[in-house]
């Protein structure tokens, strides 16, 4: 009977090893699979960096993506983390108008007169060519310079 539970406890646990870890890795291999497989020029993808890019040209191994106007990107299909849905970016137009709202506060801001330093005079060949330091660095005035020591 000893060998019955040990025999029957083995395969409840492969059952368990297979519904919970090699099932779930298997499907997710054959969706980014499909992912890759799906991908066509057009397409706006999100690698799994982060960064957003539209599909350029599709090879093999290798995807060209659009980054901006412009700028290209080759990258491995693996690095292709999932096709970008509407959800997934920013609203543009929300966007444009937080820029705007911005501009106006940048536009307050810069309505404010600013406070001027006094100049100073440009005196000698350092200063005409900018290496002059702005303030005279302080000397600490001591009149013991020898170092104690502990007798």
């Amino acid at each position: 009977m000893q060998q019955y539970s040990t025999l029957i406890f083995i395969v409840l646990i492969a059952l368990a090893f297979y519904f919970l870890i090699l099932r779930p890795q298997r499907k997710r291999q054959q969706a980014i699979q499909q992912t890759m497989n799906t991908l066509s020029p057009g397409n706006r993808v999100m690698l799994a960096s982060g960064v957003f890019g539209t599909v350029i040209s599709v090879g093999s191994k290798q995807v060209v993506l659009e980054i901006s106007p412009g700028a290209e990107l080759t990258v491995l299909k693996q690095a292709i983390s999932r096709i970008v849905t509407a959800e997934d970016e920013d609203n543009l137009e929300e966007q444009d108008e937080l820029d705007e709202e911005e501009t106006v506060t940048e536009d307050a801001a810069t309505a404010e007169p600013y406070e001027l330093q006094a100049e100073r005079p440009v005196e000698g060949p350092g200063a005409a060519a900018g290496t002059e330091p702005a303030a005279e660095p302080e000397t600490p005035t001591t009149t013991n310079s020898k170092p104690q020591t502990a007798d």
